[in-house]
């Protein structure tokens, strides 16, 4: 879909009329500072800091209930430092401690930087590390109600981020039918697999996934995100042993289990 046929569609997400309020490290022991302002823009700036054991300075905002319920994506304008930020999302039933679904963007160090992020690229973490199993963002989208910006790059110094504009581009996608077959097969995999790997034989469990997420790779009756965590889980175990892959295809199959 091309750029321009996407500005006719997008409708402005207004991230300065809320309430936003930094959460930095010192929460953890850490001394990074930070403040947050808006006005016709939303300005995130501060001081990363390492010392401690700290690391991160974080902004966010509780958003319009629903402002993303039919979205597949959102579209930024930053002006930025030339540093990585996390551009991080919340759901309101997916408790993730010190966590959020992010996505990176690096950001240039002069000029503004345009970015469009679809929703099925965020990926759950929690004390910076990625969550198993947790449902993928966009299965509920109407329970997205947290915008975020995070920064955590191990590089220590000032820092300055700001979000000239925000918009939500629309074309969610609903399932197709078939969710609930997806659904029973999975079940009857965890249920064939799991008294596999427990009487030692990761092999077979790892066999017993991998044919399961092989019917369901690329399947309508899967959001986005859940297909694109099932792609990833059947790459990646294909370079692991027969327990690691045993865990990351489990993984998956818990991912598209959380959604219901």
């Amino acid at each position: 879909m091309s750029p321009l046929f996407l500005m006719a569609f997008m409708s402005a997400l207004s991230v300065t009329d809320q309430n936003w309020f930094v959460v930095n490290d010192t929460v953890m022991g850490g001394v990074s500072s930070s403040t947050v302002s808006t006005s016709e823009t939303v300005l995130f700036q501060g001081d990363l800091s390492l010392e401690q054991n700290g690391g991160f300075a974080s902004a966010r905002a509780a958003l319009p209930p629903g402002a993303l319920a039919d979205a597949s994506a959102i579209a930024l304008t930053l002006k930025g430092d030339g540093r990585v930020y996390d551009i991080t999302l919340r759901r309101s039933d997916v408790p993730l401690r010190a966590g959020s679904y992010r996505v990176q963007v690096q950001t240039q160090a002069n000029g503004t930087t345009q970015v469009l992020l679809p929703l099925s690229d965020f990926r759950p973490t929690a004390f910076g590390r990625a969550v198993p199993g947790a449902p993928a963002l966009d299965a509920q989208l109407g329970r997205i109600d947290t915008l975020g910006v995070l920064l955590a790059d191990k590089q220590p110094g000032a820092f300055s981020l700001e979000i000239l504009a925000a918009e939500v581009i629309p074309g969610a996608l609903p399932r197709e039918a078939g969710h609930p077959e997806a659904i029973a097969a999975l079940q009857a995999a965890v249920a064939a697999g799991v008294p596999l790997f427990n009487r030692g034989d990761a092999a077979g469990c790892a066999q017993v996934y991998l044919e399961a997420l092989q019917q369901l790779r690329d399947n309508p009756a899967l959001t986005l995100g859940e297909q694109q965590i099932v792609g990833e889980a059947l790459d990646s175990a294909q370079d692991m042993d027969p327990e690691g892959a045993a865990w990351v295809l489990r993984g998956a199959i818990d991912t598209v289990l959380a959604s219901g």
